[in-house]
């Protein structure tokens, strides 16, 4: 693949998103989520097809094109790498999409984690920023409340780090995340 793999991915999640918007903030343009997953783990080093997958993560899950699309345009590796981050059976319930999320997560590598921790952490900040403005902890624009969100990312956060130093910037990135947005009062 060329070196222009990176922005060849930003382009096509940008026509991919064009017409979407955040759940959690309306006014704000789909794309904005999958670049932010994007710079987190092009600040902490990632390669390349991994920086490219971020772009991408959301592509097969919320968009027409699906994971062949992927494969067609970016190759097998960054097509895996989208396929470990989403979560495309919608037939199952969101308890049932998140358990299965969760216990996948436990056998995968670090390099194949890598989307899904920086996917949470841009979740869970984009949370504690949203809340801070708000002055409190709304989780309306879900689709389960606090406790069934807190469970999911204690979950995540834990089959994340199955097999995994502990000390990762990135893991400890995410679990102060988790700790800010239901841990304490904001504020604190």
């Amino acid at each position: 693949m060329s070196e222009n793999i990176i922005e060849k991915a930003l382009m096509f999640a940008i026509i991919a998103h064009s017409s979407q918007v955040r759940k959690a903030n309306p006014e704000e343009p789909a794309i904005v989520h999958p670049i932010a997953v994007a710079e987190i783990l092009r600040c902490y080093g990632a390669d390349k097809n991994v920086i490219s997958a971020a772009y991408l993560h959301d592509v097969a899950e919320d968009t027409k094109y699906t994971l062949q699309d992927i494969k067609r345009t970016f190759g097998e590796d960054i097509e895996h790498l989208v396929d470990v981050a989403s979560e495309l059976d919608k037939s199952k319930t969101w308890e049932e999409r998140k358990q299965n999320k969760i216990i996948k997560m436990k056998e995968k590598t670090l390099r194949e984690k890598l989307v899904v921790i920086a996917d949470k952490i841009a979740n869970i900040e984009d949370m504690e920023r949203i809340f801070k403005q708000k002055g409190y902890k709304d989780f309306s624009a879900f689709r389960r409340g606090e406790k069934q969100q807190e469970w999911y990312y204690r979950n995540m956060y834990n089959s994340l780090v199955t097999n995994e130093d502990k000390q990762n910037p990135l893991l400890i990135r995410l679990q102060n995340g988790i700790d800010n947005v239901f841990g304490r009062e904001l504020g604190e």
